[in-house]
């Protein structure tokens, strides 16, 4: 014959009270800020998962030198207050499709994501489209 001496299932255990301590009331225990650059980065990369968006290419003396940049994230700047977050968006657009409806996408995009992973409220988005990303046809026309 089989005896136990303690509970047999979790919800018959008496507490553990050993070590317990009484938490704090939530708005007691601290505060957490999230800093611009972390917005920034969720922001940028935002703008990675919108189609026809890509980083805008870079600039010497405010001409733009080069073809848009796909495979880099686009520039972004974002100034935290609080819980809300300013976000200004620099990006290239590729050729054909329309600047606004991208535009339109890359601020919903950056607003859910931000929102979602940080917490962090986004009062506004600014796009600036600084440039259209035209593909290079491979050679020059000479006539």
């Amino acid at each position: 014959m089989t005896t136990t001496t303690g509970p047999r299932h979790l919800s018959d255990a008496p507490p553990d009270t050993r070590g317990a301590q009484e938490l704090a009331a939530p708005e007691d225990r601290g505060t957490l800020t999230i800093a611009d650059r972390v917005v920034e980065r969720v922001a940028s990369h935002a703008v990675t998962q919108v189609p026809h968006a890509v980083a805008a290419p870079r600039r010497v003396l405010g001409v733009a030198v080069g073809q848009g940049r796909p495979e880099e994230r686009a520039h972004v700047e974002a100034t935290v207050h609080g819980s809300t977050a300013a976000i200004d968006v620099a990006l290239a657009v590729a050729w054909p499709h329309p600047v606004d409806e991208v535009a339109q996408a890359v601020r919903r995009q950056v607003q859910r994501d931000v929102e979602r992973i940080t917490g962090v409220r986004v009062s506004r988005v600014d796009v600036e489209v600084t440039s259209l990303d035209v593909p290079d046809r491979g050679g020059s026309r000479v006539r």
